[in-house]
């Protein structure tokens, strides 16, 4: 996020933005009953959101782009269970930049009455992608400063509702007799700390040399968590299903210039799993890998360092985005097949949530948080390795140094941060109200483990005394959990939550921390209360009557629009060389299609087709299915055609050498499948020729 450069501007254009109310219902409680099988019960499903071109992509602010198509595709994985007691769960896992609580509460409105759930009872987490849409928050402050576009998307909003929501539904009707096993492993070499000099001011860590080049490698989250789940299929086996797994990583593997949508290194970790899985046991269902993000907050990918620089000197190395996330993706597959000799048909499940306002109740015993949001100088500057131009270089606003904190007048709840803007400056540009400030605390429990979602970016230490408090309040339960951790962006999104003693260093996740030094220290608390009166009392369930917003909206999803025009092939298959080591040869083809209203990214575009045995056959490199949805086709928006028409571009990164190949895009309304001219990839060294009939 880059507060600074938006300001002013934002301040002036916030009075012409309109404003729509939302009012959303709690369902009503009894709801209709979850229905009850003989024994555990499961399914999943992997629904598409990509969105059309055009909607900006979060997490760089102002400095972000606008989607111009997308490189891997954006899902929301669902994954449901259910007991034999009939008490269920719906773990969602999406390739966004953070959940909102705006999009649960609808998700929960819309399923609630025909399947049984609660909002204690559907958890959507996130990936952290910073190549996703992002205007669909529950406050104006970050439906304005996420993305480069201001306000709320409500088409977008709608849309990733009825795909999550129906999915639900889907997977809840399609469940299937169930086993399932939990389980944990160490992965180092996958993430890094990249604010060391902060976490080295814990006092639970110990000594920690920040000179030493190889401490940014220990001083992590290496904990990769996993419930692996089977299904019964038709014969009566039990074959893999899916896996809903959480690892602490950044998902900014890619820098800021990407120009298209996708999932990051988490694209590679989960479809590498899923392929593998699916291929091996052969299962007649497609294999889910939900895979979330942990205590990501201070935790950067493990890539090659390129100095505290600003973005602009970051190349957009996919190769190393793969790399990194097929790496994660073995260390998953890995675990997955050890967790096969634990699968058990005793499965006990338990949801547990309390909806609060923060500034309302901003005090539990003794720990108390700010009852107003603030944000701090080093925000602006932007993070290690993601520092904003120009602005980076004010000693004011570059985090972690004598002049980002304050010194004196330290004792309120804001401590050492310094206000962007002034403290009596930055109300009046952003209103209070403006800040988020309801959280679902909420706690899943599946087994043994126990699963915290919180609408942080939770930094590592911070993660473990939250972990650490909960499991507390569970020691005298009947059935203590082995694994309790936290999921970061989770239901919503409020920035970071640091330690008390990193927030005083004032990096910039610190400076991120809205609410305050104590925002750790009251979160373990409010989980921990949480956790205490479930194991007393059972269950607890506290949530609003109803959810109202009133919210500043603007439209980034395209105007319907009739396409009149003809499917054609504007430019034949062409090479392009990779001319840096980071760059990817590619061969691209470009036509002319429906515009992009009509377009639908969540839907099969774009295959590569190879005249095989007297026919045309879908190329498969290894378990790599060589289509849109896996991860070496691109699809672009390039521009605007007359009748109604656009002009698109695919991209096959990294074409496997062989003969008779042709791209095929795939049906879009009434306009059938066209075919793109016969070419072949001979290996001359780094020479690729064509070939024509």
């Amino acid at each position: 996020m880059r507060f600074l450069l938006a300001l002013c501007l934002l301040g002036a254009l916030s009075a012409c933005a309109s404003t729509q109310e939302i009012l959303l219902q709690q369902p009503v409680l009894p709801l209709v009953p979850v229905p009850v099988d003989a024994t555990a019960s499961a399914f999943a499903i992997s629904v598409d959101i990509t969105p059309p071109p055009g909607l900006p992509m979060g997490g760089y602010s102002v400095m972000a782009n606008k989607g111009q198509g997308f490189r891997t595709r954006l899902k929301a994985r669902v994954v449901y269970l259910q007991d034999e007691q009939g008490r269920a769960l719906a773990l969602v896992q999406t390739d966004l930049t953070a959940g909102s609580l705006l999009l649960h509460h609808a998700v929960t409105e819309r399923v609630a009455q025909q399947t049984g759930l609660t909002a204690a009872d559907i958890v959507i987490t996130a990936s952290h992608s910073h190549s996703a849409p992002v205007n669909f928050f529950d406050n104006d402050f970050y439906n304005k400063h996420m993305s480069s576009g201001q306000w709320l998307e409500q088409a977008y909003l709608q849309f990733v509702t009825d795909r999550i929501a129906n999915g639900i539904i889907a997977a809840q009707q399609q469940r299937r007799p169930a086993r399932i096993a939990t389980g944990m492993r160490s992965v180092y070499g996958i993430n890094r700390n990249r604010s060391l000099e902060a976490y080295a001011h814990n006092h639970t860590v110990g000594d920690v040399d920040v000179h030493d080049a190889h401490a940014k490698h220990k001083a992590v989250n290496p904990d990769l968590y996993m419930v692996r789940v089977d299904v019964q299929a038709d014969d009566g086996r039990f074959l893999p299903l899916a896996a809903f797994s959480s690892f602490s990583v950044h998902a900014t593997a890619l820098s800021v210039p990407v120009e298209v949508y996708n999932a990051d290194l988490f694209a590679y970790a989960q479809k590498d799993l899923e392929w593998a899985i699916q291929q091996q046991y052969l299962t007649p269902w497609p294999v889910v890998h939900a895979l979330a993000t942990g205590t990501q907050g201070d935790m950067a990918p493990a890539l090659h360092e390129h100095g505290d620089l600003h973005f602009s000197h970051h190349p957009v190395d996919w190769k190393a985005a793969r790399q990194l996330g097929s790496s994660l993706g073995h260390e998953a597959l890995q675990l997955f097949e050890e967790l096969g000799q634990q699968l058990t048909s005793n499965v006990a499940l338990q949801s547990t949530a309390r909806e609060l306002s923060i500034r309302e109740h901003h005090q539990i015993g003794d720990v108390a948080i700010c009852s107003s949001a603030a944000v701090g100088n080093p925000v602006a500057a932007g993070a290690y390795e993601r520092r904003t131009p120009w602005l980076a270089a004010v000693p004011f606003l570059r985090g972690g140094n004598m002049w980002s904190r304050r010194w004196w007048l330290t004792e309120g709840c804001h401590g050492h941060k310094r206000h962007l803007g002034f403290a009596w400056l930055q109300p009046l540009l952003e209103p209070k109200d403006s800040f988020p400030h309801t959280v679902l605390f909420q706690l899943m429990q599946i087994n043994d483990m126990v699963i915290a979602p919180l609408p942080f970016e939770v930094t590592t230490e911070a993660g473990r005394r939250i972990s650490h408090a909960v499991a507390q309040a569970y020691q005298h339960s009947e059935q203590p959990p082995r694994y309790v951790w936290v999921t970061s962006n989770a239901n919503g999104y409020f920035g970071y939550t640091t330690t008390p003693e990193e927030y005083a260093r004032q990096h910039y996740e610190g400076g991120h921390t809205l609410y305050g030094k104590n925002t750790t220290p009251y979160l373990a608390a409010q989980l921990q209360q949480l956790a205490q009166d479930t194991v007393v009392d059972g269950p607890q369930l506290s949530l609003s009557a109803e959810w109202r917003y009133r919210l500043k909206v603007n439209q980034f999803m395209p105007k319907p629009l009739i396409s009149a025009g003809v499917r054609q092939w504007l430019q034949a298959p062409a090479i392009t060389l990779a001319s840096a080591e980071h760059e990817e040869d590619y061969i691209a083809v470009a036509w002319q299609d429906v515009n992009v209203s009509e377009i639908n990214f969540h839907r099969r575009l774009v295959s590569v087709e190879q005249w095989q045995d007297g026919q045309w056959q879908r190329v498969q490199d290894g378990q790599h299915p060589i289509d849109d949805d896996g991860y070496d086709i691109e699809v672009r928006y390039l521009r605007e055609l007359k009748q109604g028409m656009a002009a698109y571009q695919a991209r096959w990164y990294n074409p496997i050498v062989g003969h008779r190949y042709r791209f095929r895009v795939h049906a879009r309304g009434a306009f059938a499948d066209v075919y793109s001219p016969e070419f072949s990839v001979a290996e001359r060294g780094r020479i690729v020729s064509m070939w024509h009939p």
